[in-house]
């Protein structure tokens, strides 16, 4: 797949620890972690850029290994932020209510907003099958994506992956 794994340091594993509360270190996730929480979860935010100012939402997502699928408001902020930048970052975090245990996941890459027929049934049974909705509902919705023109599900190609967690 080539995918890059990393995590920038921007936090010292001691100072992790005192901000936590947890007797736990920080620890940086193993890829095969990463991806097994991504499968577990099925919210994330998804963070894109517009001009100069950053611009975040929370949705509904997939993943497949190599692409995270999602969707927003057709012609919405976040349309417009990709379609100057395709470069985005999504983001899935589960914590405790202290704070002393915590997993977040960060997905660097680059946004494709999905037009073509197959590209978007695709993406669709993806999302579907990891929701648990009728497949019977994929072809409708992407013809709905199809005639609106102005389709906001997009496919985010897996570039880089990180993680961290204290208490798991």
């Amino acid at each position: 797949m080539g995918v890059a794994y990393h995590f920038r340091d921007e936090m010292t594993e001691g100072n992790a620890t005192l901000l936590s509360g947890s007797k736990d270190t920080m620890k940086t996730m193993p890829e095969k972690e990463i991806r097994k929480f991504l499968d577990e979860w099925t919210w994330g935010t998804l963070i894109a850029i517009e001009g100069d100012r950053p611009y975040a939402i929370e949705l509904s997502y997939a993943a497949d290994g190599e692409f995270v699928y999602c969707g927003s408001m057709p012609g919405g902020r976040m349309a417009r932020c990709v379609k100057d930048n395709t470069n985005v970052i999504f983001k899935v975090c589960d914590s405790a209510r202290d704070a002393s245990r915590f997993r977040a996941v960060i997905v660097e890459g680059q946004v494709k907003k999905l037009i073509e027929k197959d590209e978007i049934v695709k993406g669709l049974r993806v999302l579907y099958k990891k929701l648990g909705l009728p497949e019977s509902r994929i072809e409708p919705r992407s013809n709905q994506l199809i005639a609106s023109r102005e389709s906001s599900f997009y496919r985010i190609a897996i570039k880089e992956l990180g993680g961290r967690a204290i208490g798991y």
